[in-house]
């Protein structure tokens, strides 16, 4: 017998997981420019 799932049911899934998609790379994005702004400070000349 075959699963009886209704294209609203797939759409949901598909939407929620677009949006999972969409979340994860901002916050790659996000951490990534904060890594590079940690690693430019720890860059900066100091006096010795």
């Amino acid at each position: 017998m075959r699963p009886n799932n209704s294209p609203l049911e797939h759409l949901a899934a598909f939407a929620i997981a677009f949006t999972m998609g969409v979340v994860s790379t901002v916050a790659i994005s996000v951490y990534g420019k904060r890594m590079a702004r940690a690693g430019a400070e720890n860059q900066k000349p100091t006096r010795s």
